[in-house]
């Protein structure tokens, strides 16, 4: 189909040069066709412009003043939200086209897929007034949007980008719509998700208990009662269903924290405004940005929460996640609720997002008080994306809506597939066009959630047309994604086709790689500080606290801390006073009556654990700095158990970032390195000056703060040895924002280049990319060999 824009013809007189002009990068669903159709328009040009599975395709033609003004103003038309990686421009044949038209076509090309997917976005303030206007035709319906907002990710099912490969193509424009979208001059020119009250998707409410169906804006107006009343509301989001909540009512929170089956975790709250979110938490310019960009990222900031609320939303811990509305549903919602909303995730703990209604509606149903639907279908279910500013940086925690599928910038390499490691887990892929980084979709501890793994994985390999010559996973072989890519995934193909190969990463090389990848170091050598709670190591321990130099041709491992034992091995996750145990242990000796009185254990769990200690299959080895973060926990703050992943050590950097920054000054407890073959991080005479602290009364905030003090300046101290190298900080420790920044203070004292994590998530929910980059340099390797 071919939408005219009306460029007025030339006169058959001029002599016609014509050109064709592929835009590569991320140019669908931002409104880039409507905007070259207008420069075209400008210049009284012909030809078409369309999009193709490489990217954006411009034929145009006129007089050749008029399109060398074209080519040079083509950068400068496009939205400012499109990133044009590359143009290339070629001698055409005029067709003699009489107008400018906005080529769709439906249904993918015969090519590998070269154009990004694009992303979600939120909705704009110009939509957001709309609906808030009464004299306004789109007044309070909820699911405006227009060429620059709206759900995209979520509802295509295949490429290029057009309404008729998307849910929306259930839905008729009516001629009011119609006419929007056919106008070179409307904001809504070519908006694939284009719709009113008329013609567009609609909502429906519906109580768990019974009772009668509520449509359009009565459901709204009742959901948000429901909210006032300290209800619990199931509302359909962009990429799937959300909890939402009155956060200041506590009785109602800690109702859903009991039905959701989540004690501690912290809940996001959504708000109606910036200004609505600097009253609840501190934010600086950057994070602000990031809150109010078009992906609509949960910001995590200082909270500002009054303590009641505070111990409800984001119990122990001193920052919370703020978003804003990402759907005019959504702000509707949060204008008619007086203070913030809770607003997490449609599931069980541990489940896979809800995204279906039928599902909704069985999952769901013991949750929430009322289902809030609506009937755009969500083709790929996606979370909400997180991220938190570090030194500066915005770096992304969880990779979610509006974030993902994210790029990758890596040279060209054979299709592959990476499958990621076992929590936060996340694929990335290469077609041999482009390299992606998938959605966050979780950890693979239960059926449904590696079944919504391999599903989301299956449909985007088909989306992105990937033939994988090589499966990249773990080295751990139990975990799932390990198994699958051994069991299932080689065997895929045909006989007739070759099997593709299946090959392993260390965990903590995949981190570094990644990080190397962030900062495009892929071709030189560096010093990676792995940090994190667990990875299969070469030598069959459990490496968490690791330094690797890295290049193209794989690592090897200079350094790490002191290992010690973990009494119960995955349990010890769980309950950290089993670290505490270990480490003191190691401290203090075998003196039973010292460790039991420190760690606060009865005498009979002592004599278990030690027992323990001595079996090494029921106390694996390790060097894991989480587990380090636990033992301390457990010895300044009293935590013996744990709800979450890193809740030890998350409490534990709250409680030092609310130390006046002089405390700091005094340096931190000693963690010195021992030298050797592998040098070593020996944390016993941390311990020793922690437990001195401790004895003589020292605030727990200043042991905290010291605690991390110390970590940053051990690790320093390694990278010393290694000056003529870049580092790179990678693992979920780096997610830790002061001793992230403590780190990046010491390093500004040196010309020392610092690979600080960034979009690519520094847990493992990034280790896809790292060990997709593994793979990319092992195959150079090979060819160059």
């Amino acid at each position: 189909m071919h939408v005219n824009t009306s460029s007025p013809c030339r006169p058959t007189t001029v002599s016609v040069t014509a050109r064709r002009i592929v835009l590569r990068g991320y140019v669908q669903g931002l409104g880039v066709r409507p905007c070259l159709a207008r420069l075209a328009a400008q210049l009284s040009l012909t030809g078409t412009v369309r999009n193709a599975t490489e990217g954006v395709v411009v034929h145009v033609e006129g007089a050749a003043g008029d399109v060398s003004g074209f080519e040079r103003g083509l950068a400068a038309a496009l939205p400012a939200e499109a990133v044009l990686e590359s143009l290339s421009v070629e001698p055409a044949v005029p067709v003699d086209a009489a107008t400018f038209s906005i080529v769709v076509e439906g249904g993918a090309e015969a090519t590998r897929l070269a154009a990004p997917i694009p992303t979600d976005r939120v909705a704009c303030q110009a939509c957001l007034d709309e609906v808030r206007d009464p004299a306004n035709r789109r007044y309070r319906y909820p699911l405006t949007s227009c060429t620059l907002c709206g759900p995209r990710y979520s509802i295509i099912r295949r490429m290029p980008y057009e309404r008729a490969d998307t849910t929306m193509a259930g839905f008729t424009m009516c001629p009011r719509c119609q006419a929007e979208y056919d106008s070179a001059t409307d904001r809504r020119f070519h908006a694939q998700t284009n719709a009113c009250a008329e013609c567009g998707p609609q909502v429906w409410a519906r109580m768990t208990d019974g009772g009668a169906t509520l449509h359009g804006d009565d459901a709204i107006v009742q959901a948000a009662a429901l909210l006032r009343q300290g209800g619990i509301v199931a509302l359909k989001g962009l990429g799937g269903y959300q909890l939402l909540v009155d956060a200041t009512d506590a009785p109602a929170v800690a109702r859903l924290r009991r039905l959701k089956c989540r004690p501690t975790k912290p809940l996001a709250l959504l708000v109606a405004s910036a200004e609505a979110a600097r009253e609840i938490a501190e934010f600086d310019a950057t994070e602000l940005g990031a809150l109010q960009s078009a992906a609509g990222p949960i910001v995590l900031g200082r909270s500002r929460l009054p303590q009641g609320v505070a111990g409800v939303v984001h119990p122990a811990l001193a920052w919370v996640g703020v978003m804003l509305p990402t759907t005019p549903l959504h702000a509707l919602l949060a204008d008619a609720c007086t203070g913030p909303l809770v607003c997490t995730s449609g599931n069980l703990d541990g489940e896979p997002l809800v995204h279906t209604v039928d599902d909704a509606e069985t999952q769901l149903a013991g949750v929430c008080d009322m289902w809030l639907h609506h009937d755009r279908l969500i083709e790929r279910p996606i979370d909400d994306g997180v991220v938190r500013v570090i030194a500066g940086r915005v770096i992304t925690l969880r990779l979610g809506r509006g974030l993902a599928p994210l790029g990758l910038d890596m040279p060209s390499m054979a299709p592959a597939l990476a499958v990621g490691g076992h929590l936060k887990c996340a694929a990335a892929w290469s077609n041999g066009q482009q390299t992606v980084l998938g959605p966050h979709v979780g950890d693979m501890d239960t059926t449904a959630a590696r079944q919504r793994y391999v599903g989301q994985v299956e449909s985007l390999m088909q989306g992105y047309d990937v033939a994988a010559e090589a499966v990249v996973c773990d080295a751990h072989p139990d975990y799932f994604t390990t198994r699958w890519a051994a069991e299932r995934w080689a065997t895929r193909r045909s006989a007739s086709e070759p099997q593709p190969r299946c090959t392993a990463v260390q965990h903590h090389h995949a981190h570094v790689a990644a990080g190397m990848l962030e900062h495009g170091w892929l071709d030189r050598r560096v010093l990676g500080v792995s940090w994190d709670g667990t990875g299969y190591g070469d030598d069959g321990s459990i490496w968490g606290g690791e330094f690797l130099l890295c290049d193209d041709t794989g690592f090897r491992r200079v350094a790490h801390l002191r290992p010690f034992r973990l009494p119960g091995g995955e349990r010890a996750a769980r309950e950290p006073w089993r670290t505490a145990v270990s480490v003191l242990v190691q401290t203090l000796g075998v003196d039973g009556a010292a460790v039991e009185d420190v760690a606060r254990v009865a005498r009979n769990q002592l004599r278990m654990l030690t027992r323990m200690c001595g079996n090494e299959r029921l106390s694996p080895l390790t060097t894991s700095a989480g587990r380090l973060f636990d033992a301390a926990a457990c010895l300044i703050l009293g935590i013996s158990e744990v709800s979450y992943e890193g809740e030890a050590a998350m409490r534990l950097e709250s409680l030092a970032l609310d130390t006046p920054f002089q405390v700091t000054a005094d340096g931190g407890y000693p963690l010195p390195l021992v030298r050797g073959q592998t040098c070593q991080l020996d944390w016993r005479p941390l311990f020793h000056a922690l437990l001195a602290d401790r004895a003589g009364g020292v605030s727990a905030e200043t042991m905290a703060t010291r605690f991390h003090r110390g970590l940053a300046c051990g690790i320093v101290e390694v990278c010393r040895g290694w000056t003529e190298l870049p580092v790179v900080l990678a693992g979920g420790v780096f997610q830790n924002k002061l001793l992230t920044e403590m780190i990046a203070e010491m390093f500004a004292e040196t010309s020392q280049p610092l690979g600080l994590p960034g979009v690519i998530p520094p847990g493992d929910g990034g280790l896809a990319a790292g060990q997709l980059a593994v793979q990319s340099m092992r195959r150079s390797q090979q060819e160059n060999e």
